[in-house]
């Protein structure tokens, strides 16, 4: 969720919350009011009652009207300071119902005799009173509250919009420019601070950038010329038969740690130029295809291990990304699989829409499956493999929607790869 819809959300339920306790309390007030009102009425008419009786010594209904609905009883048990307030409901012989009243009872001495005399008002008019008031008061309310979250909506965008213009250029923000953000000027000192910020962030980013790209560049061109240079001279060495055995196994040592030196030296490359984001070109790529031209390029290194390769292609494995680095992907895969199998051994390769999984027989691990794809980890340090196979191929699929994981079981080790989206 965005933060100016949380925002707003936190504002309407606040509202809400504070519209009910609004109303209820307001409500709540009014009816107090005006039932103050009506027991004050009810208590006046109560002392005119009191005073006619004192003055006649007789009670006679013709002095009231006949909507105040003075009622007289006997008054019981009930002590002389008897004086209550209460609600009571009375039938309408017009509108056939019943409607609400307010009743005052008290205790009245008429001659000798005890009476409870009920005094009763009508609420009708009352509660329409508190009802209009109640509504009218909800729906200007209603309408200021509504006016106060449009108008705070509108402000809210405002003010934000200078952070939305930052998020967009930081969006847009391209290592391969060479340069930083060019964010403008804001009038809001904290969003001024984060452009200031972002600026000299990005302008460092951009510059250490450059200068790491120059110099995988420029290694690239200075290291390979002499290790080329090395191995041909070290080739024309071995060609010459003027060397004792100790010598030429000396020569042979050299050649082939120059050989690994490249390798390393190409594969460390590759990383960095995964790290820096160089490979731009994207294209579907069928990871069916792939493999199917890969193993024959593979078809002698396969043979020479005399290895079972089943390819079982169940749905269309696509994924939009550079095609050297498929390329790249799909190899070490397959030579991961070849190298670390068994003579004799078996390779199954399962490709589903959402998932191709490499499974190869060999020895169980001995080391930390967790650490598979770390740089420079592999089953045996004496191994010929440079140890930097499986950890390009984790890098691969952290730059693409792709996810690789490792499972052992039943002799089997199996390589997954899984699109993430």
């Amino acid at each position: 969720m965005k933060l100016f819809d949380s925002t707003n959300l936190y504002y309407i339920l606040f509202a809400v919350l504070t519209y009910i306790i609004v109303g209820l309390a307001f409500y709540l007030v009014v009816e107090h009011v005006i039932y103050q009102e009506v027991e004050d009425r009810l208590t006046v008419e109560r002392r005119d009652f009191e005073n006619f009786i004192q003055t006649h010594g007789m009670w006679d209904e013709s002095c009231y009207f006949v909507e105040n609905k003075i009622e007289l009883d006997t008054a019981g048990n009930l002590p002389a300071t008897y004086a209550v307030f209460k609600d009571t409901l009375l039938y309408n012989r017009y509108s056939n119902e019943y409607v609400p009243f307010r009743e005052h009872s008290f205790i009245s001495t008429i001659g000798k005799t005890q009476y409870k005399v009920s005094i009763r008002k009508s609420l009708i008019e009352s509660i329409k009173l508190l009802q209009s008031i109640t509504g009218t008061m909800l729906i200007v309310l209603s309408i200021g509250l509504l006016l106060l979250f449009l108008f705070q909506r509108r402000i809210a965008r405002t003010i934000w919009e200078p952070f939305y213009a930052t998020l967009a250029s930081a969006k847009a923000f391209d290592l391969n420019e060479g340069r930083g953000l060019a964010l403008r000027k804001e009038k809001i000192f904290e969003f001024n601070e984060l452009n200031s910020v972002l600026r000299k962030m990005t302008d460092k980013i951009a510059r250490d950038y450059m200068s790491l790209k120059e110099f995988t560049e420029n290694a690239a061109h200075e290291i390979q010329t002499p290790l080329a240079l090395i191995n041909s001279r070290v080739e024309e060495l071995i060609q010459q038969s003027n060397f004792t055995d100790e010598q030429m196994r000396w020569i042979q040592n050299i050649h082939e740690s120059s050989i690994r030196l490249s390798r390393l030296h190409q594969a460390l490359l590759l990383l960095s130029k995964i790290d820096n984001g160089q490979f731009f070109e994207h294209t579907a790529i069928d990871f069916h295809k792939r493999i199917t031209t890969k193993l024959q390029e593979l078809e002698e290194f396969i043979a020479h291990k005399s290895l079972t390769v089943t390819v079982t292609p169940q749905a269309s494995f696509e994924v939009e990304m550079n095609p050297a680095l498929a390329d790249i992907l799909v190899t070490n895969l397959l030579t991961n699989a070849i190298r670390h199998n068994l003579p004799n051994g078996r390779i199954d390769i399962t490709i589903t829409a959402t998932t191709v999984a490499v499974a190869n027989t060999g020895a169980p691990l001995t080391t930390d499956p967790d650490r598979l794809f770390e740089r420079f980890k592999k089953q045996r340090q004496s191994s010929a493999s440079l140890g930097l196979g499986l950890a390009i191929v984790k890098k691969i699929c952290d730059n693409y929607p792709l996810d690789i994981h490792y499972h052992y079981d039943n002799s089997l080790h199996t390589l997954t790869l899984h699109k993430t989206t």
